[in-house]
């Protein structure tokens, strides 16, 4: 498969400890740790972790020729874990709040076909980076566009939701977003609610995640739910972001959407077993995921 990616490249810092990661970068390492290419539109700054951050990114295969260097500092979200659950705090200014294309890449991207454009709202906070992205939702040639909510502190608005949704075909998001989207969008917050999103906004499907209940793909058919498996969890940093990558890499396959779906929480399962967002697989998983 092929991906384009939009959004924050940042470091996730844990105490003395840092992990390179950002959710769209995290779906495209995962992308291409599965067996796909993916390419990461972002910006990083012109210091120790910017360089840090382009080697990382080399080294996992992600591509990064619409990668800018600017001014501002590299990103980074301060991570405090209670229960595994993290909570951030952001930099800001960030590098990220800086991504741009040029001409000629524009024209590039325009002339290149994607089995999925992947972005989130997180990188909308700034005037740049949101224009960047309205005019890749406008131009970007892509079988699906998929919306990671991913909602953090203020850095959203409705007009961000609501227009990320319309542009999408299909929509992520966790138990805990519903309500607040639900609210946003004017559609009540009942057990209709993410059906209504779904029918409002004409998408494909919605891909909801809800912790130890598991996950829940909404379809035109149908709900199908996975549960996830009893595993020692270290950190939940990355997890739905590895689901969402496994999630586009087998539906992009072709496989039924079950397997899809299993596939998908299989690996966010093994993700929160490891440290960081974007852990080496070792054999049991690639064997469970079929990709060996």
């Amino acid at each position: 498969m092929k991906a384009l990616c939009f959004g924050e490249v940042l470091w996730d810092v844990f105490g003395d400890d840092r992990k390179l990661g950002g959710a769209p970068l995290n779906v495209a390492g995962h992308i291409t740790r599965l067996g796909g290419s993916a390419e990461i539109v972002s910006a990083v700054g012109d210091d120790d972790l910017g360089r840090s951050t382009l080697s990382y990114i080399d080294r996992i295969g992600v591509g990064r020729k619409y990668m800018k260097t600017v001014a501002a500092e590299t990103g980074k979200a301060i991570v405090t874990l209670k229960d595994g659950i993290p909570s951030y705090r952001f930099t800001d200014p960030s590098a990220w709040d800086e991504i741009a294309l040029t001409e000629s890449e524009k024209e590039e991207i325009r002339n290149t076909h994607y089995d999925v454009f992947v972005f989130g709202s997180l990188a909308q906070r700034k005037k740049e980076s949101h224009e960047t992205l309205l005019w890749l939702l406008d131009n970007v040639d892509a079988d699906n566009i998929f919306f990671d909510v991913n909602l953090r502190l203020d850095f959203y608005t409705k007009d961000i939701i609501e227009h990320g949704i319309e542009k999408a075909d299909i929509l992520k998001m966790n138990d805990e977003e519903v309500p607040v989207i639900a609210g946003l969008l004017g559609i009540g917050n009942d057990e209709n609610a993410i059906a209504g999103i779904k029918d409002k906004y004409g998408l494909k499907m919605v891909l909801l995640t809800c912790g130890k209940q598991g996950t829940y793909l909404y379809t035109d058919k149908g709900v199908i739910h996975q549960d996830i498996r009893k595993v020692k969890v270290v950190d939940t940093v990355g997890a739905g972001d590895s689901l969402s990558s496994g999630f586009l890499y087998f539906l992009s396959k072709g496989e039924e959407l079950v397997d899809v779906v299993r596939k998908a929480s299989y690996l966010a399962d093994y993700v929160v077993q490891n440290q960081g967002a974007i852990p080496e697989y070792d054999e049991y998983l690639r064997k469970e995921l079929g990709l060996d």
